[in-house]
């Protein structure tokens, strides 16, 4: 009898213990995604400004339900670059042949500004960058690195501040754009 009471609470035990673990731990998935983060760039002819521009969120790049269950991400470098265009459809000024933007600065979060120069329509100098050419310098690709990390960490956003000095006067329906594109392998879940 007693071996009989053992059997039945070791058969109810081992029915329970699986039914009690943890909710559902979901089905893992992947997303491969290349993003271009778009920003509009403004600025007064010789005067530096700075421009704070629109977060960038982890659930503008893979949507909000995988972002809601991301787990974590790979960069992939292939398809990652920097590019400043719609400078080429701008007037320069009259005493020059190139529209420049002067010392352009980028800083992502807390982290200390990075200058990649000047972007020129006509660069000739080794401090100057073509605008309207996608840049994938270990430098620019450091800075997309930083975005990425603070995308897919902490609050899962980066802030990307930009200054920079135009030579001519450059409003937002000049459409003169900052755009930043990020490759990535983003690994998240689904509960079902």
């Amino acid at each position: 009898m007693k071996t009989l009471n053992l059997l039945v609470l070791l058969l109810t035990a081992a029915i329970l213990v699986p039914s009690c673990k943890e909710e559902d731990e979901g089905t893992p998935r992947q997303i491969n995604k290349t993003y271009t983060y778009s920003q509009n760039l403004r600025g007064s002819a010789g005067v530096k400004g700075e421009l704070t521009l629109d977060a960038l969120r982890l659930s503008d790049i893979i949507g909000t339900e995988p972002a809601k269950d991301f787990k974590n991400a790979e960069m992939q470098l292939a398809s990652s670059y920097l590019e400043i265009s719609g400078l080429n459809q701008l007037e320069p000024p009259a005493d020059t042949v190139a529209v420049v933007l002067e010392n352009f600065t980028i800083k992502v979060g807390a982290r200390q500004a990075v200058n990649l120069g000047d972007c020129s329509t006509d660069p000739q100098g080794p401090n100057e960058f073509a605008a309207d050419v996608q840049q994938s310098t270990n430098e620019i690709i450091g800075l997309i690195q930083n975005i990425f990390t603070d995308v897919t960490s902490g609050n899962k956003s980066a802030t990307i501040t930009v200054s920079f000095t135009p030579n001519v006067n450059i409003t937002s329906t000049d459409n003169v754009l900052l755009k930043i594109s990020i490759d990535g392998t983003y690994h998240y879940v689904v509960f079902e």
